[in-house]
This record gives C-alpha cells, structure tokens and sequence, in this order.
C-alpha cells in the first residue's frame, strides 16, 4: 500500500458535547457530521492533561508532562523528546504545521527557531495569540506575515494550498485552529447571528452562579451568551473544515489521506459552576475524535476508551511506522480497524500546575484515572477525592465517594490510581513539583512575563 497522507485538524478548547453528530441539535455543524458518517467516532476521547500547553506536547510526542516537560501554559517544551512529525519527516513525508503553537515558552509574539519545530519542515504558526481579526504567522524562514479577516479562514488556506503543492508526495499536516477558546464573541458577524437572541439550552450541571475567578462570577446569562459565540466559532471552523474536505477531492487526495479532527481539551462552560479547564470534569476531558481512511479505518461510534497521549502512537502504527523512543502513550491502532479490538481500561489525567485562570480561582493539583464508566480524582495536597458513574450520572452531579455501596468501586479506582501515578509521575504539591522537575528556571520566565509571583529557586 502506497504511503497514506495525514491531515490532523484540531480546534482549541473544543469539548464534544458540540457537534451535531456528538447528538448536540443547536450546534450548525453540516460538515463535519458529514464527514462522521465516513469516519469513526470515539465517544470516549480524553485530555490527558486538559491544558493548552501539555495538552499540545501530548498530541505530538505521546507523553505526559515530566516527559516532554512543557507540564503548564508557558512552559516551553523539550525540544529533544521524539515528535511525530520527526518520525514522518525520517520516513520520507512532507510536514507541515499551521496555525498556533504555545509550546515555545515566553513571549508568546516571539518567532519559534526551526531547531524547536519538533521536526515540522514547512512552517506558518505562530507561538500564541487568540486575536482572530488581527492574526500573523511566522514563516520557515522567521518572516512575519499578516492574515486578513479572520484567522481560521486564511490558515485554512494555507493548508489547502499546502496540500495541492504536495499531491503527488507523501505528506503530514497539522492544522491548529484558535476557536473556539475565548474570546467567544469574536466570531463572524453571520454566525453569531444564527445563534443571539435564541434560548439556548444549557447542560444540567450548570447553577445559578459560576466562579470564574475568586472575585468574578458568571450569571446563566453570561453563560448564554458565551456559549452563543463558542457555537458561532464551531459553526465557523465547521465550513473551513468543508473546505478541506472539497480540497482533497478535488485534487484526487481524499481516498488517499488519514484525517483526524480532535481538539486540545473542552470547555466547562459554566458547568459545576465553573469556566474555562484545568479540571477533571467530562466537560473539560472528554473532546471529540474523528478518524477516517476511506477502504482501512472502520466506519460508526465506538465507546473504547482512548487517551491524547495515544493519538500520535496509534497513528503512527497505522502508518506503518512508531516511535524509536519510549512513549507513555499506547498502540491503539486495531480499534480503527476491528469493532471487535478494545481500547484502553482505563486513562491517567493530570494538573500537575495550576496556572492562569485556575491559579486566580484557587484551584489546586490534582490526578485523576477515567475508565469508560468512572472518573476518580484526588488532590495533590488534601486527600480531596471526587468519584463518578458517569453512565448513571452523565452530569456528574453526585460524587459517591462516601457512598458505602460504591466502596469496592473506589478502592479499586484508587490503587488503579496509585498504580499510575507510581508510573508517570510523583504527587507532589505544584510548587515542589515545578522545583522536583527542574523547572524553576522556565516557570518564573513565564510568572515574570505575565506579572504573577514567581518561585524562590
């Protein structure tokens, strides 16, 4: 078999809840539930980490934060750790990267050295900016260019026009949208449109008054109306992933091209009373995850279980290719190929840093296992423990930790835990964690460029 292409779109802070072939009826979203009727779907895809910064490392490398070390939002990764688009590039493939990046640290306008492109070839990202009307991207050779209008649309056409110079060679493309993280109300004037001024409905775990910051609250009013903009943002990345689609056809690509649409993690939204990630909650894990391989990868929904760290493993393998170094990331390539092939028993997650919005709300550290039918989560430093049946509680609106007919459950979930995090990592409080991985250096560069506390060495 000929070498298949890879097209690896993801948008940012997309939780799966928001499609409409996620079951989501308010969500206009005509391509992509298109596309998932010749895809698979996971209903269980989960964010390792659910930041924007580890949760990128994850994508490309297949570990987890003390591994590839970009462990919170500014830190920068190791530029040494094994990548993706290395192993394509070894094996004779075009890459390419457009679109935001937030794995080289402080500032984040800074142009990012080809020596720490993780072996991506061709080049239009830039480190991290949500401006969707005032966009830029540097180029391979450092060049800053302009993008007119909004963001998404002109990266979108960088990568069709990646993808027809490449067509008669093998190629790999990551494509990494902004939206729709915050700031919703950024969308295009038509797509907000379609959305203000509707009730729309909002997920059953979300109360009256939502914390924010420790001194900012939402009311369901503001959640209404940002959730109005995120839709409008999905609406918007629905039509540019159109795009790529009709470019692939007709160019003769399509039967010939792997294409993967996932996102980095979700978005509380207001649920459990509470904005934005960093959190072990279905809202801020569970994200969508699109595959298909026209005649290789297997049509319909599977409940397995599969973790970011996985993604990069599992599509390698099915490339015919892998890793020359450990990952903490698993080969799951045979659940795209057999019904009958099983995903993971269970997913490790992790917050091992708090920062930015969760750091202003006071949230703390903590470790969580996801199994298809559980989460169990625990604190770093206070023995907090949350425990869910989120097939009999989907909202997860009842933590049965003390529920007396759920012990052997949790106990069980708890050295399963423990297990993992004697593997994968040390559970220490995040300011001994940061001093523990050798980060103190990179952590206060990124405190100093945002103003905050850093930590004394």
């Amino acid at each position: 078999m000929a070498k298949p292409n890879l097209l690896f779109v993801f948008g940012d802070q997309h939780r799966s809840y928001d499609l409409g072939c996620y079951g989501n009826a308010e969500v206009w979203s005509p391509y992509f539930d298109q596309f998932s009727t010749r895809a698979l779907r996971f209903e269980n895809c989960i964010s390792n980490t659910p930041l924007c910064v580890p949760a990128r490392a994850a994508m490309l490398t297949g570990n987890l934060g003390l591994r590839h070390r970009a462990a919170a939002n500014d830190l920068p990764i190791d530029t040494g750790v094994e990548s993706i688009a290395g192993v394509l590039g070894g094996a004779g493939y075009r890459t390419g990267y457009i679109g935001k990046w937030h794995l080289a640290g402080v500032p984040r306008d800074k142009p990012v050295p080809q020596a720490a492109r993780l072996g991506f070839q061709e080049w239009k990202a830039y480190n991290c900016s949500h401006e969707y009307d005032d966009a830029a991207y540097y180029d391979e050779a450092d060049v800053l260019n302009r993008l007119d209008g909004y963001e998404p649309v002109g990266q979108t056409e960088l990568a069709i026009d990646f993808m027809n110079r490449h067509h008669d060679d093998p190629w790999a493309l990551f494509l990494s949208w902004g939206p729709p993280h915050d700031p919703y109300r950024t969308a295009p004037a038509p797509y907000l449109d379609r959305y203000d001024g509707r009730s729309l409905p909002l997920r059953a775990n979300v109360p009256e008054t939502i914390r924010h910051t420790q001194s900012s609250r939402w009311t369901r009013d503001d959640v209404t109306r940002n959730l109005a903009g995120y839709y409008a943002h999905i609406s918007a990345l629905d039509e540019q992933f159109g795009r790529l689609i009709a470019a692939l056809e007709s160019t003769g690509q399509l039967d010939d091209t792997i294409i993967v649409y996932t996102s980095d993690h979700g978005d509380m939204m207001g649920s459990q009373g509470l904005t934005n990630k960093q959190l072990p909650y279905e809202e801020a894990v569970n994200i969508p995850l699109l595959v298909s391989w026209p005649r290789v990868v297997r049509t319909g929904v599977t409940a397995e279980l599969i973790g970011q760290i996985d993604l990069p493993v599992t599509l390698l393998s099915l490339m015919g290719l892998r890793f020359s170094s450990p990952t903490d990331g698993s080969d799951l390539h045979q659940v795209l190929l057999d019904p009958d092939a099983g995903g993971l028993e269970a997913c490790y997650l992790t917050s091992l840093i708090p920062c930015h919005q969760a750091a202003d709300r006071g949230d703390r550290e903590w470790r969580a296992i996801r199994t298809r039918r559980h989460t169990f989560a625990r604190s770093a430093i206070d023995d907090g423990y949350l425990l869910y049946d989120n097939l009999a509680d989907p909202y997860q609106l009842s933590n049965l930790v003390d529920d007396p007919s759920h012990a052997d459950v949790r106990d069980g979930l708890r050295a399963a835990l423990d297990t993992m995090i004697d593997k994968h990592d040390v559970l220490l409080p995040w300011e001994d964690l940061i001093r523990h991985a050798g980060l103190v250096e990179a952590w206060n560069e990124s405190q100093a460029y945002f103003g905050r506390p850093t930590l004394p060495a």
